[in-house]
């Protein structure tokens, strides 16, 4: 009796393991950025003790020959006020200014700090970036500057390959 009722806790153990991993492997997956949607998320290069941005990058829907960029910070302590962003594509500086006023979210205490703003770039910028030996970005902050890498010849970022994705789309005109 003692074994049957080991045996039984076990299978019921295993069945509730698998369930668990199948619902996190289907979650992962389905979250996953895509180009299908000419919408992707990447992360710049950076240290682990470094706040990281992330930019979603798309074309953009009113204006489709340009492409619509939203950086987010995420920290556990502070907002940013989002002024600025510069792209350093081989030391030549494309500046651009948001669309609007930092967006900054907090749902509670355990869900860091999200600081969010969109900016317009170019189609051109894609062009731009097509031969470059080294892109970083700056994002001028109220608390300072935040400048990663984006790309070097030994280390391409998510972000440089979905811009590389995007202009691959040929959604030009």
């Amino acid at each position: 009796m003692l074994i049957r009722e080991f045996e039984m806790k076990k299978i019921l153990f295993l069945l509730c393991f698998y369930v668990i991993i199948s619902g996190c492997s289907s979650l992962s997956q389905s979250t996953k950025p895509s180009i299908d949607g000419l919408s992707v998320a990447g992360s710049l290069n950076c240290k682990s003790n470094e706040i990281c941005p992330i930019v979603l990058v798309e074309w953009d829907k009113k204006q489709n020959h340009k492409l619509s960029l939203e950086t987010v910070l995420i920290s556990s302590y502070n907002y940013y006020d989002i002024k600025s962003i510069t792209f350093l594509v081989d030391d030549k500086a494309f500046s651009y200014k948001p669309t609007g006023l930092t967006q900054q979210k907090s749902i509670n205490q355990l869900i860091p700090r999200h600081s969010l703003n969109s900016f317009i770039l170019p189609r051109s910028f894609l062009e731009e970036i097509n031969e470059a030996k080294n892109i970083e970005i700056s994002i001028e902050t109220d608390k300072g500057n935040i400048k990663r890498s984006v790309y070097s010849e030994t280390q391409k970022s998510m972000l440089y390959l979905n811009f590389i994705k995007l202009d691959a789309t040929n959604f030009k005109k």
